[in-house]
């Protein structure tokens, strides 16, 4: 062979070699527009099957409440709450609270009357969602589990990764590896996290955790209970805030000293309310308002049936009770309060009542109080 051929003989290796080569995809947009766009949602208006997800808040919010009742659903085929479910399997990926876990899922056989699903898989322990080799581990591991998973659910982010959370290049490894190992199992994937530092309105961390998300959600604690509420939403109309209330429910099990165990579920209340600003109180506004808290004090009882019936808020949160007061008695607290200027003292009588049913008004008016029939409450 001569040395002037030798190239001639690697020219045509080349060529066969790139005759061997998949193209790369592409498709013609007009194929894009023949057939109807068809969403194949998970949880009707929340989920879509296949997306990337993530629920976020501040500790104690209910995001694990949330995330293991669309778990408790799914996995039963039943609605929540009027949002239709596609019955599949779910698996979670369970970082933090072990022991809760049991006593969360006996509150919600209470809750929908049914017993939890044999479909419904739960961790012993947390994965590094970091590590390739564990996310490897944990696909395979899940797809003999069940060949027909609907959703995988990583509770928490901070517990599930041996990165750092306000770095980006460990965020793309832990998105990545989610979308080389579970993406294709064909599920969704909903990633529960805090919400930012002084910020419940941001997940914590990077901001491409937010850029890398199909959907995310917030839960955040009010003076009703929990909010829940759509921040993104890639490729849908984001659904309207929703009120939750934490109901506290015996279970039917007993403690080391035979007490009866309780737990909690969200209870729905209906669309959030929308906030508003209160205004800045004056001197005597605040006088009049910290009267009421006396008044509570001192004279405060346990809200009527009727009264628990018509306001959200007096069960919402476990452990607090909110009591109400006779108007008769915060305002015997508030003269104690209120200075007026008056040369006639019999006139002082009229003036107070005047100075305070003024208060009295604006401070309902601008939400800082509720009045039903002769009583009074505050809203913190």
């Amino acid at each position: 062979m001569l040395p002037d051929e030798l190239p001639i003989e690697l020219d045509e290796s080349k060529a066969a070699n790139d005759t061997e080569k998949t193209p790369f995809p592409f498709i013609r947009a007009s194929e894009l527009t023949v057939s109807p766009v068809t969403t194949h949602w998970l949880i009707r208006g929340i989920l879509e099957h296949g997306s990337l997800n993530l629920l976020f808040g501040e500790p104690e919010a209910g995001k694990s409440l949330f995330v293991l009742d669309w778990a408790f659903c799914v996995t039963s085929g039943i609605d929540w709450h009027e949002h239709r479910t596609a019955s599949a399997d779910v698996v979670i990926i369970a970082g933090e609270g072990f022991q809760g876990m049991s006593k969360r899922l006996k509150a919600l056989e209470s809750k929908y009357n049914l017993k939890a699903s044999e479909r419904l898989f739960i961790s012993k322990r947390p994965a590094d969602m970091i590590d390739p080799d564990n996310v490897e581990w944990v696909a395979d591991t899940v797809m003999n589990l069940s060949p027909n998973t609907g959703l995988v659910i990583i509770d928490t982010l901070h517990r599930n990764m041996s990165g750092d959370e306000n770095s980006s290049s460990d965020i793309a490894a832990f998105i990545s590896n989610i979308d080389i190992y579970l993406k294709p199992l064909g599920c969704a994937v909903l990633i529960v996290h805090h919400s930012g530092h002084g910020q419940k309105d941001r997940s914590r961390g990077s901001s491409s955790i937010r850029a890398a998300m199909d959907g995310e959600f917030s839960a955040i604690k009010n003076d009703c209970g929990i909010t829940l509420s759509c921040c993104k939403s890639k490729d849908f109309e984001a659904f309207k805030p929703l009120q939750f209330a934490l109901t506290a429910v015996p279970l039917d099990w007993l403690d080391d000293d035979g007490e009866p165990l309780t737990s909690v579920y969200l209870e729905h209340l209906g669309e959030a309310k929308q906030s508003t600003k209160k205004r800045k109180l004056s001197a005597r506004d605040d006088a009049i308002l910290t009267s009421l808290n006396g008044a509570l004090t001192l004279h405060g009882v346990e809200p009527t049936p009727e009264i628990k019936a018509k306001f959200a808020g007096f069960d919402s949160l476990v452990g607090r009770t909110q009591k109400i007061v006779n108007i008769d008695h915060w305002r015997e607290q508030a003269f104690k309060a209120i200075v007026v200027d008056c040369e006639n003292d019999d006139k002082k009588p009229d003036a107070l009542k005047k100075a305070f049913k003024r208060c009295r008004d604006k401070l309902f008016n601008d939400g800082f109080t509720v009045e039903y029939g002769d009583y009074a409450w505050r809203i913190f």
